[in-house]
């Protein structure tokens, strides 16, 4: 009688966490790159992407700096940039105002898959050099 109790409290308690934490739809799901028919795309493409964040990026104060700022993001449906993190730091506040300028820019053309808009991993890497 034990263990028939013991499978009901686990059973009942599964239910409760898949409740909290649905499952996405599959019109929710994040896309990798590898999984997209057309990769997200930054108005003008990346080379222009990168010229305008030049414009705003101040280097730090720290003579011969070579690292790079890492960011991943989706890109959703509707261009948008979101759940932005940084997840490699050159240090010295470099993430943190990269994660910043990236908030401001105009949305992206988001990743298509079999002809549909769809959400996109972005994994952007930005090369901080300091002379």
């Amino acid at each position: 009688m034990k263990k028939f109790l013991l499978v009901v409290i686990l059973f009942g308690a599964n239910l409760v966490s898949a409740q909290d934490n649905p499952q996405p739809t599959t019109d929710e799901k994040i896309y990798t790159p590898e999984d997209v028919d057309t990769q997200p795309d930054f108005p003008g493409g990346i080379d222009a992407f990168y010229s305008t964040f030049a414009k705003h990026f101040k280097a730090p104060q720290v003579p011969g700096l070579v690292d790079k700022v890492v960011l991943s993001f989706v890109i959703e449906k509707d261009g948008t940039a979101t759940d932005i993190r940084v997840v490699h730091d050159a240090g010295f506040g470099t993430g943190e105002q990269c994660r910043q300028i990236l908030e401001t820019f105009p949305k992206w053309l988001p990743a298509t898959k079999d002809g549909k808009k769809v959400r996109s991993q972005y994994l952007l890497p930005i090369a901080v050099i300091t002379e």
